[in-house]
């Protein structure tokens, strides 16, 4: 998944509705034999193509990554495993859902919510979505199926 640049989405940060938290953490990146070269560089190509198994333990979908701080240029080996551990110290954005919490349909023009067109209430059973129109929805659900975030929901409102 390609990521924002920090910059673009630390303005969306202050929505309340937005579920977007900015976090500055320390954590220890694998770096293959073969990434050893250059490692900034391949940090965040490792970060970027891995983000959905990484979010797991950040609580959330990783967005945005900033700049990449190498706190040593001396990694870590494990149990005799050619992988190197490398400590970065990381500035990044991430999506953090929970269920009951409200959101928008399109979230940041990356994540698609769906819900049941039955879980509509009565007043908006005849009203025709439009493109780019704001809605308001209720998380059920969140997973991630084959590297997709699928997250379901019920519709609250939308402006007419």
């Amino acid at each position: 998944m390609n990521l924002y640049k920090l910059n673009e989405i630390l303005p969306l940060i202050n929505d309340k509705k937005s579920c977007l938290e900015h976090k500055c953490q320390t954590i220890l990146v694998p770096l293959p034999p073969n990434h050893i070269g250059k490692p900034k560089r391949n940090i965040k190509r490792i970060l970027e193509e891995s983000s959905n198994e990484i979010t797991k333990k950040l609580n959330g979908f990783l967005l945005a990554i900033g700049k990449i701080h190498l706190l040593s240029h001396v990694g870590q080996t494990f149990q005799d495993e050619p992988t190197l551990w490398l400590p970065v110290r990381l500035n990044f954005v991430l999506f953090q859902p929970e269920c009951g919490r409200r959101v928008p349909c399109l979230i940041h023009n990356r994540f698609n919510a769906s819900f049941i067109r039955d879980t509509i209430p009565p007043v908006y059973h005849n009203f025709i979505f439009k493109l780019g129109q704001s809605v308001l929805l209720e998380i059920i659900q969140c997973d991630v199926v084959n590297n997709i975030l699928d997250i379901k929901t019920t519709l609250v409102k939308f402006d007419v």
